[in-house]
This record gives C-alpha cells, structure tokens and sequence, in this order.
C-alpha cells in the first residue's frame, strides 16, 4: 500500500509524484525483536516481502536452503535422461543459443560444463541477427545436421518453433529446449523445460533462461554422481564456479530479483570478483575496472559489450569471449567486443536523437498526435538497436514505443511496453489481423517482422488496440524512506548494500534527505554534464553528492541556486586513496 509523501499538486523538478510505502508495522516488530538493524535499513527491510524466507535467509541466502528442486520443472527427469544417454554414447550434441546476453551465457554454461566432464563432442551456433532471424530456424538445423548432431538443446528459444523443431526431427535430430518465453503453441520436442509453459507448476516463471540451465545442470551433475561417473581421472566440478554466467544471464535478462534469481546474481557476483572465467577477467581488465564488481557493473558495463557483437557484429563473440580458455583469444575477443559496443553507443545516440525529432515533428501535425503510444520508423537504422531505442522512448515519454527498421531485406520492429500493457499481446494482436510476418514477447518487451508495404496498416491496427486502453496514471517516484544526514556512515551503507543485488522487484532503495541546501557546487565529467556538489543539513552536517547528466537542465538549476530543497536519490560507497566515502546519487529534487 502506497501513500502520497506531498499533497497532489506539489509535483517534483522531474514532475514526479512522489509516493512512499506504509509501513509494515509487523515486520517492523519481528525485526525490532530479533535484530540490532537501525531504524534506516528497518524501514527498507520491512517493505521488502522477506516473510515467507525469514530474515537471515534475506540477508544471508544459502544455496543449500534457497536452491529449488531442479525436478520440479516439468520434462527436467526426460531431458536429464536423454542428454545422459547421449553423453554416456558420445553422440555429437549441439549447443543453440540466442544472440543476447541470456543466451550467450546459457550457452557457454552448457557448454563450459560438458568441456569440464570432458565431453568435446560439440558443436554451437549463435544465429545472426539478420541472416538467421531470432532463435531457431531452418538454418541452425541445416548447421547441425551436416555436422551430424543427435541431440540438439536450445537455449533461450524454441517453444514455439514448432515447425522447425518438425523440420529436426525430420533428419533425425532430438531437441531439447531450455526456455522462459510465453508458450503460444504445442511442442513436438523431446523435452520441453519452461516454467511459462501450460503444463508446468514449479512456480519459477521468474527465472531467466541461465538459471534454468544452472538447474539442469545441477540435475545431470546429480545423475552422473548417482551412476558413478566421476572418478580420481575425472573429478566431479564445483557447479558454483559457474554462478559468475548465471549472474550475468540473470541481470541482464531484466528479470526480477527475488528468490532463486536474487541467490544466484548474490553468489555469481563473489564468483565474478575470483576472476576464474578468463574472459569476463579480460573484459573486465579492459573496462579498467578494478574495484569489486557488482550488479550495476554486469549491467551498465559487461552486458553491453558481451551483447554488442549480437546486436551489430558477429553474434558469436559474446558466448566464444565466456567460454575460451587462451587469454591472447581473450585479449582480441574483449578488444572486437569493446569496439562493436562504441559503434553501437554511436548509432543509439544518433537514432535516438532522429526519432526524437520524429517525435516533435509529429506532434505538430495534431491530427497524428496519440498520447497513449509511439511509432517511428527509419530506413537508416541499424535492427540491432530498435529496441534499445524503444527503450529510451519509453523511459522518457511513459508511454509504449514501437521502433521500426527498414534497413534490412524485411521490415524490423521492437516494442517496449509499461506495467499493465503487453508487448505480447500487441504483438498477438498484430498476428491476428495479418500485418506481421512472425513475432513474440514478454509483458515489458518483444520483436517482430513486418510485411514490406504494411506500416501505414500498422498505424492504424495500433490506434485500433490502443483505442480502449486507458493511461491515466501519473508518473511517481516511490521512496523507501528518508534519512537524516547524521546517521550515514559506510556502516549504514554498507548494511543497505546487503539487501541486494538491485535490479527488477528488489530494486535499489530510494532516499529522501529532507531540508537540504547546497554548500558547495561544480560542473564535473569529461563531458562537463555532470554535477558534483556537497549537501548540508541545518545542523551543518554534509554530504558529497553528484547528479548525473543535470547541469544544463531544471534540476542542475536548482543545484545552483540558494534554494532549501528535499532531494531524493541514491545512497553509495567510492573509494579514494583506499577509503570508501559516502556519496549521495541526486535523481529528483522536491522544492519546500
């Protein structure tokens, strides 16, 4: 339950509203009762659903206690048993995974794993973006089929392939699917693992495709040491070295962090800081990062450069960089990778900047003008960044965006949704009324590909799906609690921090301090965009702060104004000359 901090009209610098939680006056009890937790972290805790694990399993989660039952997903027995026989026969197994991070990381997981029992029986095909389409397609079947594969698993596709998955089993190729997309149709795989798939009731709907993988994982391993496959010649692996790819798939992926997800990211970020993967270590090197990484790190940094050469490269590098055991391929690798991804920042911010013009030129013909989604379309931009386009759209203008690609042989659209419309069933509706080629989605996010003369047609079939949809709500910043400036310390912070990782459903708290002023301000950054300034309290305590891309902007106004203010943002550690300073991420600014 939410309530409004200010009254309604008093919105942000932002023109938000902010809200914050009731508090849960029993968590709050239960934590009072049984922990020495200040007030701070209480108030971020008691809102954070931890009831059902108990707060020393939030806190401290253990992978004997949290990590499910690998055989509660539906098909996990069959494909345990049919991926054991094929090993066991030294058949030649087939490794298919998506072009995106999820995907890369799924693969190189299989892959990483089956090389470490010793089994080099194997083959892999990433699809091009362009060449191949998304997932599984007639082209990987060919691929395995003349390398004479068995058993094919894909990673990250295939539940609704089933017209290709047909095709495999023509030519004698077993499937396995390792999936977490809405199930639209019937499978004729050997195996389907999908927590979303009709028949299954796991309950781990939430998990990304890597940590499905994990959990095969751990059900093969089990099998294996159950049939006595190890040995003093062959040693059984460590399965938690591998949490550092399912840590990488799962932020990556966008998928909420909660139970299993929040365990594994938790674990895999230690695994990631051993540095034993010698390809996030090189990448990491040449990102010159070299504190402790952590989740915003696998997500602002690391994840776009493993998904860049999917996007606009080869789409292979990702999963060759996670899985090479020779540090020179390591060093070219991370460098192709480090160079697709500045092309591809060039070519965002290029579109971006285009399709914003779009915008406001469509705006001023108010006969097109429809505040409840938005549609551009270009022939100059490149597939492999509609979406991130639609995403920055729909960031900056709450509102659902489709981005539309006509620079390829066929027409390329991406959408990225709010909470309460889905991308899939947009996408689902576009299929029905036969404007596009083939398609598919979460709630938040989907693809498709659009017949060549169909984007007027388009238009107006969206005008159609949007035309009973109401968007009425205004945009809020919901806050955890404020905090006064007196009581942070990097103890406090460093308490916050154990709440996490951050990322969807277990989001990074939100602070408020109260009465605040500015004692001290300056542009800073390479590109003089940011500010960094120091907060006071009446009392005259302070604090280091820094807003990011404000200073030509309403916020950057007030920063240097005189102005007595409440600012809501972020609480975080950096180091200098080997101390951790508190720092304070200003995002909205509230004006008394």
């Amino acid at each position: 339950m939410y309530r409004e901090v200010y009254k309604k009209d008093n919105l942000s610098v932002n023109g938000l509203k902010w809200i914050t939680k009731e508090p849960d006056l029993d968590s709050i009890k239960k934590l009072d009762k049984n922990f020495n937790i200040s007030n701070v972290v209480k108030d971020i805790i008691s809102n954070r659903n931890f009831s059902s694990l108990g707060i020393e399993q939030y806190l401290s989660p253990t992978l004997r206690e949290l990590t499910p039952n690998p055989m509660d997903l539906h098909d996990m027995d069959k494909a345990i048993d049919i991926c054991y026989e094929a090993i066991l026969n030294k058949h030649k197994i087939g490794i298919l995974g998506d072009y995106d991070v999820d995907g890369a990381s799924s693969s190189a997981l299989i892959f990483n794993y089956l090389r470490d029992i010793g089994f080099k029986n194997l083959e892999v095909f990433i699809p091009d973006r362009e060449k191949d389409g998304y997932g599984l397609s007639e082209n990987a079947v060919n691929f395995f089929y003349k390398k004479e594969i068995k058993l094919m698993i894909c990673l990250d596709c295939g539940t609704n392939d089933k017209k290709v998955i047909n095709y495999a089993i023509s030519v004698g190729i077993k499937t396995i699917i390792i999936d977490h997309h809405e199930q639209k149709q019937n499978t004729d795989a050997i195996a389907l693992i999908n927590p979303k798939k009709i028949n299954d009731s796991s309950k781990l709907n939430y998990m990304a495709t890597v940590g499905l993988a994990f959990l095969f994982l751990i059900a093969l391993n089990s099998k294996f040491k159950k049939n006595n496959f190890f040995s003093s010649k062959l040693i059984e692996p460590n399965l938690k070295k591998y949490l550092d790819l399912v840590a990488l798939g799962t932020v990556c992926d966008l998928v909420p962090l909660k139970k299993a997800n929040r365990l594994f990211v938790k674990k895999g970020i230690t695994e990631i800081n051993k540095k034993n993967n010698k390809g996030i270590k090189t990448l990491l090197e040449k990102l010159n990062i070299k504190k402790n990484v952590d989740e915003s790190d696998i997500g602002f940094y690391l994840g776009p450069c493993i998904n860049a050469p999917g996007r606009i490269g080869e789409s292979s590098l990702g999963f060759r960089l996670l899985t090479t055991e020779h540090l020179e391929h390591c060093s070219d690798l991370a460098d192709t990778l480090l160079n697709n991804n500045q092309e591809r920042k060039t070519l965002e911010n290029i579109a971006c900047e285009q399709a914003n013009n779009k915008i406001l030129n469509i705006k001023k013909n108010q006969s097109r003008v429809n505040k409840k989604f938005i549609l551009v379309s270009d022939s100059s931009w490149h597939p492999g960044i509609i979406g991130i386009i639609a995403s920055r759209l729909t960031n900056q203008y709450s509102i659902p965006s489709i981005v539309i690609s006509s620079k390829a042989t066929s027409i390329k659209g991406s959408i990225r949704s709010i909470k309460g419309i889905s991308a899939a069933d947009i996408i689902d509706y576009l299929k029905k009324n036969k404007t596009i080629l083939n398609g598919g989605g979460h709630d938040m996010a989907g693809g498709f590909t659009l017949k060549n003369d169909s984007i007027e047609k388009l238009e107006g079939l969206l005008n159609s799906f949007f035309s009973n949809i109401i968007i009425t709500e205004k945009k809020k910043l919901e806050i955890d609690t404020s905090v006064d400036l007196h009581v942070i310390n990097t103890s406090l912070i460093e308490k916050i921090l154990e709440i996490g990782p951050f990322g969807q459903e277990n989001e990074e708290p939100t602070l408020v301090l109260k009465n605040v002023k500015v004692a001290y301000k300056k542009i800073a950054g390479k590109s003089n965009k940011h500010i960094f300034c120091v907060l006071e309290d009446f009392y005259g305590k302070t604090i280091n702060a820094i807003a990011f891309n404000q200073a030509y902007n309403a916020l950057g106004k007030i920063l240097f104004s005189e102005k007595t203010f409440n600012v809501a943002g972020k609480l975080r550690l950096y180091k200098k000359k080997n101390q951790s300073i508190p720092q304070f991420i200003i995002e909205d600014i509230l004006i008394l």
